[in-house]
């Protein structure tokens, strides 16, 4: 038996084989088996080799899959490679926008201007019609009327005025009841399209079914609260037209006549028609002229041209306040360009405007002011004006004083002025500052020579005031005595002190001051001994104010008897004034060394 051969070939021992090294049985399994051995090791190697099996599979793709469309399966198919797809888009316009831009662009251009023109005959339609109404009597009437019920504006306007408007129309297909079509009046909001068809394809089914009507009848009107919706029914479509208002009976023959070219321009393509709306888009050239709008007309007088009207003066007020405005703005531009003309350390070159901007061109000194100051002043803008002003050094007085005083610092009690290149110096100052104005002044830029003739060492003039006091001092004594009167210890106590101050001072100023005491008496007397008894009053001061520590160098003593009376001896009181002591003060300066 063959079963049994094939298991006892196993166990055949080497000795059996024949002596030529043929096995005849060995021989016929690989005769028998081989060819399937070999096709699946073939079959195995190319399950193994991904880059043949990408290959076979690529080969079948787009067979599969209009195998699984025909089947019926388009959501499970969309539904597997929506992810990739959207992926891979995804991917493709984060690394190249341009390829996907690019796609679109024949679409986009179109459509976007479509939609800006339709927006713009919108708008430019309800901005006419609310001039119409809105300057009138009826219009102020209506809008009176819009406050007390509560409803805008527009709406009113449209009630009164709207004989009929046609708001949408749709293009329905009869046996499957979606839409092919749909076009809509400016300003009208409007449902999802698929919707409302559908919703008047069960309604039309409804009427068939509720009351027994045939397939050929239809119902072709219907009301919904102010608006109408006429139908005209085709072979194989349906054209609904939304109205609000009373449309004449010849809008019917419209809706007809554009049914009938629909029918016969598109009757094959609906009689294929299996859900791709895009073959019907022209249908719109047909469909649009049934979006009509009658208004009423007013009878018995000519109807002026309000919304003209209107727009001529609303554009005449806009050039007057823009005229206005521009001739405002050019003075108060001129009255700063000529302050700022008028400032020192500032000079203008040239001015313009340009790209909504003023250009002032010129020099400015730093110590001048800032022009953008006097900008708020003019009720100008400054981020309106660029200023390009280069810096330089003024030889304006104003700025040339400026400058004087930031370098030289001048003290509390001076005064600087300045006119013509002079600096002129008044007041009391510090000798170190006279020597520093001597020496800085004539390097500032704008100073052509210094006059310091009416400035004063404030150290002479302390001197002065020292000696004025010292000079007034005056020291009594009694009838006949060369002592101090009492009470006088204050006196000379203060004598000293002033004294002390003078020969200090003095040293400050390098020179060296002499106080002269003058001893006085009165007429009594005899001449001879009142010139002796000056003389001794004199050297008695002397002695104690070299005792309060005044230096016998800086003192000198003189005895004038009667020759210089102090007061008029007719009374006690001139007597008295005339028996005392007082000072002159006298100042030199330090004799140079050679």
């Amino acid at each position: 038996m063959p079963e049994q051969a094939q298991r006892r070939a196993p166990e055949a021992h080497p000795q059996d084989t024949p002596p030529d090294g043929q096995n005849p049985l060995e021989e016929l399994r690989h005769l028998i088996v081989a060819p399937e051995q070999e096709g699946i090791q073939e079959i195995r190697e190319r399950l193994d080799d991904v880059e043949r099996r990408a290959e076979d599979v690529s080969s079948v793709v787009a067979e599969a899959i209009q195998m699984r469309r025909d089947q019926g399966d388009d959501a499970a198919l969309a539904e597997a490679l929506a992810p990739t797809i959207e992926a891979t888009l995804r991917d493709s316009v984060r690394k190249n926008p341009h390829v996907l831009a690019d796609a679109l662009f024949p679409v986009m251009g179109p459509a976007i201007r479509k939609s800006i023109t339709e927006t713009l005959r919108s708008m430019l339609e309800s901005f006419n019609e609310a001039l119409e109404h809105s300057l009138s009597l009826q219009g102020l009437k209506w809008r009176v009327e819009a406050l007390r019920t509560g409803k805008p504006f527009a709406e009113i306007v449209l009630m009164h005025s709207l004989l009929y408007r046609v708001e949408q129309v749709f293009l329905i297909h009869r046996a499957t009841g979606l839409v092919l079509h749909h076009v809509v009046a400016p300003a009208v909001a409007t449902q999802d399209p698929a919707m409302v068809a559908g919703m008047l394809s069960a309604i039309q089914e409804f009427v068939r079914d509720s009351f027994s009507a045939e397939r050929t009848e239809s119902l072709d009107s219907m009301e919904v609260g102010e608006l109408r919706v006429w139908i005209e029914e085709g072979p194989d479509a349906v054209v609904a037209a939304v109205i609000r208002g009373h449309a004449p009976a010849d809008y019917r023959v419209a809706m007809k006549e554009a049914l009938e070219g629909i029918e016969q321009k598109f009757g094959g393509a609906m009689q294929k028609f299996e859900g791709d709306t895009g073959p019907f888009r022209a249908a719109e050239n047909l469909l649009m002229p049934l979006l009509e709008a009658q208004f009423k007309q007013e009878t018995g007088q000519k109807k002026k041209p309000w919304a003209l009207i209107s727009a001529t003066a609303v554009v005449a007020v806009l050039l007057a306040v823009w005229i206005g405005y521009s001739t405002y703005l050019l003075i108060e531009w001129s009255h700063f360009l000529s302050a700022l003309r008028g400032q020192p350390g500032i000079v203008v070159i040239s001015h313009e405007k340009s790209g909504g901007q003023f250009h002032v061109r010129g020099f400015r000194d730093p110590l001048a002011e800032d022009p953008s100051k006097y900008l708020a002043q003019a009720g100008l803008n400054p981020e309106q004006v660029n200023f390009e002003m280069a810096p330089y050094y003024s030889v304006d007085d104003a700025i040339v004083l400026r400058r004087a005083k930031e370098l030289l610092h001048p003290p509390a009690g001076v005064t600087l002025t300045e006119k013509a290149g002079v600096l002129e110096a008044n007041g009391v100052a510090p000798p170190q500052w006279i020597a520093s104005l001597r020496e800085r002044a004539p390097w500032i830029a704008g100073v052509g020579s210094v006059d310091a003739s009416h400035l004063q060492n404030a150290d002479l003039v302390e001197f002065n005031q020292m000696k004025g006091a010292m000079e007034t001092m005056m020291l009594l004594f009694p009838i006949g005595r060369p002592e101090l009167e009492p009470g006088q210890g204050k006196a000379i106590a203060q004598a000293a002190q002033t004294g002390h101050d003078l020969v200090a001072q003095a040293a400050k100023l390098n020179g060296k001051v002499l106080v002269e005491i003058v001893g006085h008496t009165d007429i009594t007397g005899v001449e001879g001994t009142n010139l002796s008894l000056s003389k001794q009053r004199a050297d008695h001061v002397e002695s104690m104010l070299m005792q309060a520590g005044i230096k016998s160098a800086n003192l000198r003593v003189r005895g004038v008897g009667t020759s210089e009376p102090l007061a008029n001896e007719e009374t006690e009181e001139g007597r008295q004034r005339n028996r005392s002591v007082t000072f002159k003060v006298a100042f030199s300066p330090a004799t140079p060394v050679n």
